[in-house]
């Protein structure tokens, strides 16, 4: 009897331990709404650009370094980069940026980090860094295998003003005559993510496929965060569609200071009225449109007041700028 009574006193014993270190774990050594796999649900939208727990998953998770092996860029890798509008913005740039050493740049739709590249010179030729992201898995390997000496990573900015997951569209040369030329690139950059403004409009070119894939997007604000930085000298973005939004988000933000925008307009959506207000100041306008922001001191130099006096005359500007 006094042995049956000792065993059932361990027992208990034990299942006190037992629960006592479960809770102990539960509400001392753990946060459930803080807990990593809690948080990766809930970065399909919303939260908080800058929730810790946000921050420490994209670098830990998302973010990868800058290559320290030299550059694997072969002779013909910038083939068709004379195309579209490259030579319209290099152009540009290079007035802009040509004697500023070290500068840092984001690129958004960075495609093989080479082809159609606007960040590539500024890296290799001004000893600039940055980030590069490119959405599409494959162009992300490619764009990795070029050892490029800025961060990178397999996501996209998000045009809300927390992180979420979107569908990717990503599209694939399938015919041979295609193949050969690298121009292939070109219709990998027309990868996009599925909105409801782009839904049932059948391409009906045989010359690709697609492929659907979820894929993490977030904020600028995040990526900055994350690197500890607030200054950004080059915001290039090519999305397909998405620019006007993602600028709208992070243009508001008074902790992010960015110097010049590139920035895709298919579209046709940007106001630049609207982006007046939000403190830019347009300096050339094509497919792609140019921003300074107010009282930078590329403002002051004679080719880009010569540009932006042009733009006014043809009326592409507001008068206040």
């Amino acid at each position: 009897m006094r042995y049956n009574t000792l065993q059932r006193l361990i027992v208990l014993c034990l299942v006190v331990l037992v629960l006592s270190w479960v809770l102990f774990f539960m509400f001392f050594l753990q946060d459930p709404l803080a807990s990593q796999s809690n948080v990766l649900y809930r970065m399909a939208g919303p939260l908080s650009a800058d929730d810790p727990q946000v921050l420490k998953i994209l670098k830990n998770d998302f973010l990868d370094l800058p290559s320290s092996l030299p550059y694997n860029i072969s002779d013909n890798s910038h083939i068709g980069s004379q195309d579209f509008t490259w030579p319209w913005i290099n152009e540009h740039l290079q007035e802009m940026f040509h004697d500023q050493h070290g500068g840092f740049f984001v690129e958004a739709g960075a495609l093989n980090g080479v082809y159609l590249s606007n960040t590539l010179w500024l890296e290799k030729n001004l000893g600039w860094t940055g980030l590069l992201i490119e959405p599409d898995r494959e162009s992300y390997k490619e764009l990795k295998f070029k050892h490029r000496k800025a961060w990178s990573s397999n996501t996209c900015i998000s045009s809300e003003s927390y992180p979420k997951q979107i569908i990717l569209e990503s599209h694939y040369v399938v015919q041979k005559e295609w193949l050969d030329k690298l121009y292939f690139w070109a219709y990998r950059g027309h990868s996009h993510e599925m909105r409801q403004d782009n839904l049932n409009k059948e391409d009906k070119t045989k010359a690709w496929d697609f492929t659907y894939s979820s894929v993490q997007c977030f904020p600028v604000l995040s990526y900055l965060l994350a690197l500890n930085l607030t200054t950004v000298d080059l915001l290039s973005l090519d999305v397909q569609g998405t620019e006007a939004l993602i600028l709208e988000t992070i243009l508001k933000d008074t902790r992010v200071s960015i110097r010049v925008i590139v920035a895709e307009d298919e579209k046709h959506s940007f106001n630049h009225s609207h982006m007046d207000r939000l403190g830019y100041v347009l300096v050339a306008s094509s497919v792609d449109h140019i921003y300074v922001k107010k009282g930078d001191g590329i403002l002051d130099r004679r080719n880009v007041k010569a540009r932006i006096a042009k733009l006014k005359a043809d009326k592409m500007t507001p008068s206040s700028s």
